[in-house]
């Protein structure tokens, strides 16, 4: 082992410039890498994701919209966007909600292919809702505006 040792500097001498060398090219190739891709990618990044508007409106003022969404992963979302921003939304089947004052948008992705669903509210009342298919967003959504300032609790 003794005898091994003097080696072993001139050896990783060698190797670590080999190694900064390396370090120093990566970086470069990296964003090489990035400003190629980038090019010929182009603007064709936001394409993978399709958005289809669902239903919209206005409510106390504040306009509203639902989206069936799929995104880049080609998961299938529902979204609820307030002013053009998005508010919420789910890519389960969980219904979703948004109240603007004494009116409430329950919306979502159905759960299988129903030409309905059966939405139980916070107040105990049930609403039938009719599903709609968004155009290249795989699924069944709906939309409604419902009176009150209430939850939607579950699709029965």
């Amino acid at each position: 082992a003794m005898a091994e040792a003097p080696t072993a500097p001139r050896s990783s001498g060698s190797s670590s410039r080999g190694c900064l060398l390396a370090l120093l090219a990566l970086p470069v190739v990296i964003v090489l890498g990035a400003m190629i891709g980038t090019a010929l990618s182009g603007d064709d990044e936001p394409a993978e994701e399709i958005r289809v508007t669902l239903d919209e409106g206005t409510i106390a003022g504040t306009a509203w919209e639902v989206q069936a969404v799929r995104d880049v992963e080609g998961e299938s979302c529902a979204f609820l966007l307030e002013e053009g921003r998005q508010l919420t939304g789910a890519c389960t089947v969980d219904p979703q909600d948004a109240s603007f004052e004494d009116q409430t948008v329950v919306f979502g992705k159905a759960d299988g292919t129903p030409a309905e669903v059966e939405v139980e509210l916070s107040d105990g009342q049930v609403v039938t809702i009719p599903t709609v298919e968004a155009d290249g967003v795989d699924g069944r959504f709906y939309v409604q505006v419902v009176e009150g300032d209430v939850d939607a609790e579950r699709v029965r």
